[in-house]
């Protein structure tokens, strides 16, 4: 089987290389997935080029997330699964998921923990299944870790990104009225397919104006953020007293908080580090992530798709930013 092994951290043309490797044999508590689609997070480029955190011992498959049909099962899992659709994540990280592994989707076959394949919905292509894993489960936390959001108004920044189509998807599905905020005609277009009720261009209006006119002056509940330093400042504006912030990634790791207007509106700043989760918190994400794909939800978001082979122009594109959605490779 082909397999792409990252070898050393820098570039993405230095350390990656495609090679034939044995097909490996499903361990106790394994599945051996056919990998037909294999998504790119940014910790997976950022791990890579050394920015974030080392590169585990041995020989790496780079990625978290992908879908492909079970192969073959080890000792202990229902031999039933054999012949599944699945859609895979945590496939790359450690048990307690807070560093990266060395068994990642980037092959045509691999070997996963079988608690780690949700079923595919019949229907679902492996694309959309390719992009669930960490930006799917990500959005889902952020958006019910605190409880229902059935009927409440939420925020999602960032909506033309893979968490942000995500999140409004699910949202939508889960009974929220969503608001997203957007940087051109484009990614408004992709954030309304996604199922998204009002939209901000954040760099037209004024972000607190918007959504109260949008609300009636009602202030919001809950906001799904990708920029903690960019919205806090004027966040007390438009979110309700007690209202929660689940923030899941910043471009600054040391982001200024607007600490006073926050204590005062008693606001609840919540971080949502999705490889860490707990297996219930899983568990109910894989049910309300299948259910929203049954009922036409979340596969409408835009891939970009590079051969196995071409893993290179993958992370070069990836990493270089600005697209709708997600990148994938295709086995």
């Amino acid at each position: 089987m082909k397999s792409a092994i990252a070898f050393g951290q820098g570039a993405a043309k230095d350390s990656f290389r495609i090679e034939d490797r044995p097909v490996p044999q499903p361990g106790p508590g394994d599945v051996r997935v056919r990998i037909h689609a294999s998504g790119i997070n940014p910790s997976d480029y950022k791990v890579r080029s050394g920015a974030q955190g080392p590169l585990p011992d041995g020989d790496v498959i780079p990625h978290s997330d992908g879908a492909g049909v079970i192969e073959a099962v080890g000792v202990g899992v229902d031999a039933n699964r054999v012949g599944q659709r699945v859609w895979l994540y945590n496939a790359n990280r450690t048990e307690d998921g807070l560093a990266q592994g060395n068994r990642g989707t980037a092959a045509e076959e691999i070997l996963i923990a079988s608690k780690y394949a949700a079923p595919l919905p019949d229907g679902v292509s492996f694309e959309t299944g390719a992009g669930l894993g960490v930006p799917a489960m990500t959005a889902h936390r952020a958006l019910t870790a605190d409880g229902s959001i059935e009927g409440q108004w939420v925020l999602v920044t960032g909506g033309a990104g893979a968490v942000g189509l995500s999140a409004i998807a699910l949202g939508k599905h889960l009974g929220a009225n969503i608001i997203t905020t957007v940087s051109s005609e484009e990614k408004a277009a992709a954030a309304r397919a996604a199922g998204a009720d009002h939209i901000i261009n954040y760099r037209d209006e004024n972000l607190a104006d918007a959504i109260l006119r949008i609300t009636g002056g009602q202030k919001i509940d809950r906001i799904v953020d990708v920029a903690l330093s960019d919205h806090m400042e004027g966040a007390s504006a438009y979110l309700k007293p007690g209202g929660v912030v689940a923030h899941y990634a910043t471009t600054d790791p040391a982001a200024p908080l607007a600490y006073r207007s926050l204590l005062v509106n008693n606001t609840v700043l919540r971080f949502v580090f999705v490889y860490a989760i707990d297996q219930d918190a899983r568990d109910l994400a894989i049910s309300d992530i299948n259910a929203c794909l049954e009922a036409g939800g979340l596969s409408g978001i835009t891939h970009k798709s590079f051969p196995l082979d071409e893993i290179v122009n993958a992370h070069d594109y990836a990493e270089a930013g600005g697209f709708i959605g997600k990148v994938l490779l295709t086995a």
